[in-house]
């Protein structure tokens, strides 16, 4: 069936309408769909604009074209659901601006749409290093010496990850590749990303060979000059996406910051430029400054194999859903406030301008793009007279280039002190680590003369965060990025200068901006909450592990590249003890059906034993002697859902026959040396332990059906192959056991 005109899809279900009305803007949904929706919100899923039930009408026209498109399509059987990256709806969206005052801080909020099903056209320039360096063999690593190698070169996984973009582009994007080594070249001029012009993409991937040193400022130049020159009249999302394993060695003769400055105020180019490094052999400064004088960009680090898929999903996936670039925020009326503000203001792109709409000099903040469904959020201390005179203007521009204004448009709220504290520490963290790092690079005598204070302002922060963070989810897991790999960064010398030096700058961007940029870093989930987010970074995900694997070096198994984007089943090692409901211990390779658990009394169902591939498997260790797989949930304290692998620097890998995991009739947590886990089908929703299969009611029935298979004791054996994931967004969504297959008897 030949796919059907975007009109005739309600751009909430994403489906082919039978009964479509229109609102007064013009957009029409399925009137169920729409219906359903206005129970829940006041305001258009489109536009934000009040909408009411009664405000909608029938949209018979329309239903007509749909009638008549069904008559000539009737020899199909198939309704087509359009995949929701590749909507484009032509409006402009308006940016809600809204401030509230509250203990001597005011909390400015920008809001964008929710954006369902709608995203603008995007341009993207993927600027590739293929100096020799990146020839590279690449490795999984573990702690110290443990690593896993695949055969495979960086350059083998940057040409993945860019067949991971190609393959999410519609025929309403352009794309471009440009390689550097000893000089720029264009391997593929700015193309629509239609079928030729997908087979093209990758056909020119494949003239990606690793030669020569290190001209960044070649590869940057000529990437911006493809934008610039190739820029549509009616413009899209723009973005430069430069990759690199190494610090140039070829240098322009001001250095790299000021030609790039003196460029862009040439050119007053408008595209953002991101910034990714892999491995550990970086000038991290230099591509975080890249990124930020490139309109407020991201920088991510990419320090093994395994980040590969969780950086560039996370990217392609705040990109596609640009909701404006290029937001300036000019505040004024209180100059003596922002005076007084350096460490919440201070990490900003910041300049002193003279508004056309204000009477006096304005403080403006360049703070980047916005996604749907995620604001950003500004904190600045002042009195209540200071925010009474505070004036504020918003620029930017929308998916389509027009340049919007809000001038005295200012939405003033009560406050509210959870979210004011959310930003405050966000920002107060961003600073933190900003100084310390600054502070301690250098030599290791600076390192060891200044660490101590360094530790001092996390410990301090840490603690005024705890203070606050009870039942607030989102501080436990900014508690949790402040205490975990941040301080871990900081706390030896040769650990901050192999990765601490690279990480820092990666997560503090995250955090400042509020993106979302990996799967891993707690406190980064809760950005990037929007409807379209998700879902566009499912089908990423999807494509990136569902894309044929690249060729190895040589001989060996085919390679899973679900590898390179981390995902663990949640298992106990055999020899971790847990306490049961009689106060007696067993060891977790002893636990078998009908064993009473504390404290809940919950009797175990079904015992599920995992053959470990090789013997081995990736675990952590936590001081109370519990061994666990890193994606597993833990509470703490009885309140926090927390994922073991932000607790500790690197998991291990640990020699293991087996690993377990537990179903039980009620409670669904297991007391493991101490410490408060998870278990199988436990319906729990909260952020971090809700899982679509795990947590659900699906993964007891296929433990049901697998135990009839086997011995109906509870006690099931599995290999690690039998877990099924979903071809489309690559989530685990069953376990079974292959046909005709010997079962070793416990």
């Amino acid at each position: 069936m030949a796919d059907p005109s975007s009109s005739f899809l309600c751009p909430i279900t994403r489906e082919l309408m039978t009964d479509p009305v229109i609102d007064p803007d013009g957009n029409s949904y399925e009137r169920s769909a729409i219906e359903d929706w206005l129970k829940q919100h006041s305001t258009s899923p489109i536009t934000r604009t009040p909408l009411r039930l009664n405000d909608l009408r029938p949209n018979r026209a329309l239903r007509e074209s749909i009638e008549e498109y069904r008559n000539k399509q009737s020899s199909s059987n198939t309704i087509t659901k359009s995949k929701p990256i590749t909507i484009v709806n032509n409006q402009s969206f308006d940016l809600k601006v809204t401030s509230s005052w509250l203990n001597d801080f005011t909390h400015i909020s920008i809001q964008p749409p929710e954006g369902i099903g709608i995203r603008a056209p995007c341009d993207i320039c993927c600027v590739v290093d293929t100096s020799g360096s990146m020839s590279t063999e690449v490795e999984i690593q573990g702690v110290s010496n443990d690593k896993e190698k695949y055969g495979l070169s960086q350059l083998d996984l940057v040409k993945h990850a860019l067949k991971t973009i190609i393959h999410s582009l519609t025929q309403n994007d352009r794309l471009s590749i440009v390689s550097f080594a000893n000089s720029a070249q264009i391997l593929f001029k700015l193309h629509q990303m239609d079928d030729d012009g997908r087979s093209s993409a990758l056909a020119a991937l494949e003239r990606l060979n690793d030669n020569g040193q290190t001209n960044l400022w070649d590869g940057l130049r000529t990437g911006l000059e493809v934008l610039t020159e190739g820029q549509r009249t009616t413009e899209s999302n723009i973005a430069l996406f430069l990759l690199t394993d190494g610090c140039p060695n070829i240098e322009p003769p001001r250095g790299h910051l000021p030609a790039l400055a003196a460029y862009k105020t040439k050119t007053n180019f408008t595209c953002s430029i991101n910034t990714f490094g892999f491995g550990y052999n970086l000038d991290s400064k230099l591509l975080e400054d890249l990124a930020q004088i490139g309109n407020c960009g991201s920088y991510a680090f990419i320090p093994d194999g395994s980040f590969v898929g969780t950086i560039f999903v996370n990217a392609i996936s705040n990109l596609l859903t640009t909701a404006a670039t290029n937001l300036q925020l000019s505040i004024g009326g209180i100059q003596p406030a922002l005076d007084s503000s350096s460490n919440y203001i201070c990490n900003y792109s910041t300049n002193i301008s003279n508004h056309k709409l204000c009477d006096e000099p304005m403080l403006c903040l360049n703070l980047g793009s916005i996604t749907f469904g995620q604001s950003k959020d500004v904190v600045i201390p002042m009195t209540m007279d200071q925010y009474k005179k505070m004036e504020i203007i918003l620029d930017y521009e929308s998916p389509q280039g027009q340049k919007k204004k809000q001038c005295k448009s200012l939405e003033r709220l009560d406050g509210d002190i959870k979210l004011l504290n959310h930003q405050k520490y966000r920002l107060e963290l961003v600073d933190i680590i900003r100084k310390g790092y600054e502070l301690l690079r250098g030599s290791e005598e600076t390192f060891t003369t200044n660490q101590q204070s360094v530790l001092d302002n996390i410990e301090t922060l840490e603690q005024t965060i705890k203070n606050h963070s009870t039942n607030d989810n989102y501080l436990t897991d900014l508690l949790t990025d402040l205490t975990g790999q941040i301080k871990t960064a900081f706390s030896r010398y040769d650990w901050f200068v192999k990765w601490g030096i690279h990480y820092l700058p990666s997560i503090t961007r995250a955090h400042l901006l509020q993106q979302c940029n990996n799967f891993k870093d707690p406190g980064v989930q809760h950005y990037g909450q929007g409807q379209l987010f998700n879902t566009v970074r499912d089908e990423m995900d999807a494509i990136f592990c569902d894309l044929p694997a690249p060729k190895r070096a040589g001989s060996g198994a085919p390679i899973d590249m679900s590898v390179f984007n981390d995902a663990d089943n949640p298992c106990f090692h055999g020899s971790c003890t847990v306490k049961l409901f009689d106060g007696s211990i067993k060891f977790v390779k002893d636990l078998r059906r009908g064993d009473r658990l504390y404290p809940h009394g919950g009797t175990i169902n079904y015992v599920l034993k995992t053959i470990c591939n090789n013997r081995q498997v990736q675990m952590v260790l936590l001081d109370s002697g519990l061994i666990i797989t890193p994606w597993h949930p833990i509470r703490l304290n009885g309140v926090t859902w927390v994922l073991p692998c932000s607790l500790v620097s690197c998991p291990t890998n640990i020699i293991c026959e087996a690993v377990y995991s537990f179903a039980l009739d009620q409670g669904h947590t297991i007391w493991v040396n101490d410490i408060e886990c998870v278990t199988l089908g436990h319906g729990f929703k909260e952020d971090i332990v809700r899982h679509i299969y795990y947590g659900s009611e699906r993964v007891i029935e296929d433990l049901r059906i697998m135990d009839g298979q086997q011995n109906c004791t509870g006690f099931i054996e599995i290999q690690s192959k039998w877990v099924i994931r979903n071809k489309r967004t690559g989530l685990v969504n069953g376990i079974r056991q292959p046909e005709n297959i010997d079962i070793i008897s416990n």
